[in-house]
């Protein structure tokens, strides 16, 4: 049986889908650990992440939509401190800065495949759609439609090899077209943000001062809270620790600084982090490659 890029058999895929080899498999993994591939896209606003294998990604967060599944087998996760699997058959998507941790129920067989979309490209493929706009946010959801979960992996696999520009295009309308369907269609209506103004304002701050070291106690005072209590509230609300939160914040400005071509040895200090050393480290533990592997695979296609 003819393979797919991920190595994984393609038996869900159509005649279209197959016939767009990637010619640069043997290239991405030889960089790539774990068959972790973060490759470039055509889309502004789309990005892709694929990691055939056993995985285990601790909570962190993204600054875009994730929208999710693995196409081999379930996927444990957490996110706003619930627990859950997410089967096969099932995706996932998760809004903007919400923390969560996910991990492969099968340590061989599984492939997890996500998209990080920015609110401008659903906005822009919604507008194609439904030629209207939507009022944000779409909210954490699971959507269990087999037909979109089947959209999304024949998707994800095209964009990870070579790509006709015009059948890529009805792909990524097919798919998200569906996807907007689950969530109401033309009815969409916004999820309610019940977040405390605390924290709001603390990750507006953390957003704004990036390069600065910020202390756990003047936060807390310009909030007229204690350090324990604003604590407190970020693992209510947010998952993780308020340091814990600034971090993820900081690798995800680095990540946009190695796409940027940003020079490594300028990239610490941008986001507040102490050295390139220290920035190699949480890059590599967040993201499963350091930031020279993930610059390269980028500069691939």
């Amino acid at each position: 049986m003819k393979k797919n890029l991920s190595g994984r058999a393609d038996f869900f895929l159509d005649k279209r889908t197959k016939e767009a080899p990637c010619l640069f498999l043997s290239e991405l993994i030889r960089i790539c650990p774990m068959n972790i591939v973060y490759p470039p896209s055509r889309y502004e606003g789309l990005e892709i992440l694929s990691c055939s294998g056993g995985h285990h990604f601790r909570e962190h967060l993204h600054d875009a939509y994730v929208l999710w599944l693995n196409s081999e087998t379930g996927e444990k996760y957490t996110v706003s401190g619930g627990k859950r699997i997410l089967d096969k058959g099932e995706v996932s998507l998760i809004e903007p800065e919400v923390p969560h941790a996910n991990s492969s129920c099968h340590e061989s067989a599984s492939h997890l495949r996500s998209f990080y979309c920015t609110e401008a490209f659903f906005q822009k493929q919604y507008l194609h759609i439904y030629e209207k706009e939507y009022i944000a946010p779409l909210g954490n959801r699971v959507v269990e439609n087999g037909s979109l979960w089947k959209k999304l992996t024949i998707l994800h696999e095209y964009l990870l090899g070579e790509q006709d520009i015009f059948h890529s295009d009805e792909l990524v309308l097919e798919a998200f077209s569906t996807l907007f369907a689950e969530c109401g269609g033309r009815e969409l209506k916004p999820v309610r943000d019940g977040c405390d103004w605390r924290i709001k304002a603390a990750v507006d701050f953390f957003h704004a001062h990036l390069e600065h070291q910020i202390q756990l106690e003047d936060l807390a005072e310009q909030f007229s809270c204690s350090s324990y209590h604003l604590i407190r509230l970020f693992r209510f609300q947010k998952g993780m620790t308020p340091h814990a939160y600034l971090t993820q914040l900081r690798l995800e400005k680095a990540r946009q600084c190695i796409d940027a071509d940003v020079p490594f040895s300028q990239i610490a200090p941008m986001v507040g982090l102490a050295d390139q050393s220290h920035l190699t480290r949480q890059f590599k533990k967040r993201y499963g490659v350091t930031p020279g592997q993930y610059r390269r695979q980028r500069l691939l296609f």
